[in-house]
């Protein structure tokens, strides 16, 4: 959201450099040798591009004067409606801070941050300030039997996989026995949900879910939960700009496959680019090899390493990264499961073509001699040319022959694992 006028001008300004690059990126994508990735950052330039727009002709249109009605239909959407009141009274922030005692930094952090640290009364004092009229009603209501079951989000409690949630310890701060987690079930989840910060849903329909098999909704939910758990507690993650994940971003990050702990490196230069990677067993009932989430702070990549093999693990890495690059929106679609041996639909084949372009570029794969050759010395030759780990050669070869017997010593089965001893693969 744009709060204020230097803002506006550096997104007008940022609007423009976007249209000149969508320009040249339209241009040079029907002569690109990686069609498929130069389409993805078409559509992301676009994405940017309408989204920037649509922040541009809000604050016009606000700062105009155009808006004279602002209401917010809970409480939660407060913040938001007292900047943009105070937009459209034609106040900047430093005459709102004047106004309060406050200053003008202070208002900026607050308007940054959506007033996240404002207490109520701080709240109250700003709305009295821009003269807007709250009159928001607290309300209790018992809740009957009858409602309950009529709700389609209340949660059957006792379908929870709390005993294998207690083995993996992921109620946090409890140090009872499983009895006393089975007898507090109700209490334990509920807290584990709360940490995943955006009350994650369990309708399935509510998400995008790639799956070979039927899926246990509550041992889904659980994951998903404990994977946004993490992410929120991770400190060392950059701030996310999509614009980062460019073709030569992915190169580099391919490259470090040829690392002995490729993976962990892998790890720490995605959370550079603002996307948390949690690394989570998944639940019995789930047949999980990834999701890409939108969580509070940014996207998150949740990897369950289902398969102990570095080349499953760079695919599945690279797909939730493509589904990041090219699908996941706010508002639109933010919660993405993947069974990757399951059958892909159009979403997921657009996710699986960058993922395996990223890795091992099409226009190079056509003529590889490791392609048809599909031996060892040929692997390891197309590897090195390709400066990336023979695992993820050998792994596409196998792929595409639907042969998972060959070349069974270069897709690195055991070395993934090993490498995150912090993780609890099901002992």
């Amino acid at each position: 959201m744009i709060t204020n006028e230097r803002q506006y001008r550096i997104s007008k300004a940022q609007l423009d450099k976007f249209r000149v690059a969508a320009g040249r990126t339209q241009s040079s994508a029907d002569q690109s040798a990686n069609p498929i990735l130069a389409r993805a950052e078409l559509a992301a330039l676009q994405s940017q591009m309408e989204e920037l727009a649509g922040q541009i002709s809000e604050y016009e249109a606000l700062s105009s004067g155009a808006v004279s009605v602002l209401k917010a239909s809970s409480l939660a959407e407060l913040p938001c409606l007292l900047i943009k009141a105070r937009i459209a009274r034609g106040l900047s922030q430093k005459r709102l801070a004047e106004l309060l005692g406050l200053k003008e930094q202070q208002i900026q952090r607050y308007e940054a941050e959506e007033y996240g640290t404002a207490n109520l009364r701080r709240l109250a004092d700003v709305a009295k300030a821009l003269n807007l009229n709250l009159n928001e009603v607290a309300e209790f209501k018992q809740e009957t039997a009858i409602a309950r079951a009529a709700s389609p989000e209340k949660l059957d409690w006792t379908r929870f996989p709390v005993g294998e949630m207690y083995k993996r310890h992921w109620f946090a701060g409890y140090d009872g026995s499983l009895a006393g987690a089975l007898t507090q079930r109700e209490q334990l989840v509920t807290a584990l949900i709360a940490s995943a910060g955006k009350q994650p849903q369990l309708a399935l329909h509510r998400k995008k879910v790639r799956a070979g098999s039927a899926l246990d909704p509550y041992a889904l939910l659980a994951w998903q939960c404990r994977i946004l758990a993490l992410a929120n507690a991770r400190a060392n993650v950059s701030d996310f700009k999509s614009e980062t994940l460019s073709g030569s971003w992915f190169t580099r990050l391919a490259q470090l496959s040829r690392l002995p702990d490729g993976p962990i490196q892998a790890c720490k230069f995605v959370e550079k680019a603002g996307i948390a990677v949690v690394i989570e067993a998944h639940l019995p009932s789930t047949h999980l090899d990834g999701a890409a989430l939108l969580g509070d702070s940014g996207p998150v990549v949740g990897l369950t390493m289902r398969y102990d093999r570095l080349d499953n693990f760079w695919f599945v890495l690279f797909h939730e990264l493509a589904h990041i690059k090219l699908h996941l929106r706010k508002g639109r679609m933010e919660d993405m499961f993947d069974d990757l041996e399951a059958e892909a639909d159009t979403i997921e084949q657009e996710a699986d073509g960058l993922a395996g372009n990223a890795l091992i570029p099409d226009a190079y794969w056509e003529t590889a001699l490791a392609r048809y050759l599909r031996n060892d010395s040929s692997v390891r030759a197309c590897a090195q040319e390709l400066k990336i780990g023979e695992a993820i050669v050998a792994g596409r070869i196998r792929k595409e022959a639907d042969n998972y017997v060959i070349l069974n010593e270069l897709v690195g089965s055991g070395q993934v694992r090993k490498l995150f001893p912090e993780v609890r693969f099901g002992q």
